[in-house]
């Protein structure tokens, strides 16, 4: 009997620790030319239109769907939820669009004549991307997508 409670309030303090939360900035500093080249739009669910992320480059992907996708260790733990907490290894997914060719249809429709901008950083990398703050809908969880940039961030201040 005392393992339910114990196991409500547990799962209420992870709740806390990831909300699922990130701050807005102005929307003028996200790119929403962008969106029209993010192939099934309709698959995330945005939360904040643009916002600035930091932390650790954990690993650079060229995924099949064109995507650069980079996990990211967030220096701010609330950017993540619950399935980026248990399913997600604790990592942000920053993704930037059109990063290669593909083969699939949909993502050369959506893709046609644009290719991103954005420069992969290297695993080990601190740094900041600014874009739209997004969940997921296939997996659950939340990430940085489209990325309007990925810049170099200094090390953190120690406290």
């Amino acid at each position: 009997m005392l393992a339910l409670p114990a196991l409500a309030v547990a799962f209420l303090v992870v709740k806390a620790r990831y909300s699922g939360t990130a701050p807005a900035l102005p929307i003028d500093r996200c790119d929403s030319g962008l969106w029209p080249h993010v192939y099934r739009p309709d698959r995330l669910r945005v939360l904040t239109e643009c916002t600035a992320v930091e932390g650790r480059v954990v690993f650079v992907e060229r995924e099949s769907d064109g995507d650069l996708h980079v996990g990211l260790d967030p220096d701010d733990g609330s950017v993540l939820n619950l399935v980026n907490a248990i399913h997600g290894g604790r990592l942000l997914v920053v993704e930037a669009v059109c990063d290669h060719e593909s083969a699939l249809n949909e993502v050369k429709a959506a893709c046609a004549g644009f290719t991103s901008k954005v420069t992969a950083p290297a695993v080990g990398d601190r740094i900041r991307v600014t874009g739209a703050y997004v969940t997921d809908r296939e997996n659950g969880w939340n990430e940085v997508h489209p990325v309007t940039r990925i810049d170099l961030s200094p090390s953190p201040r120690r406290r």
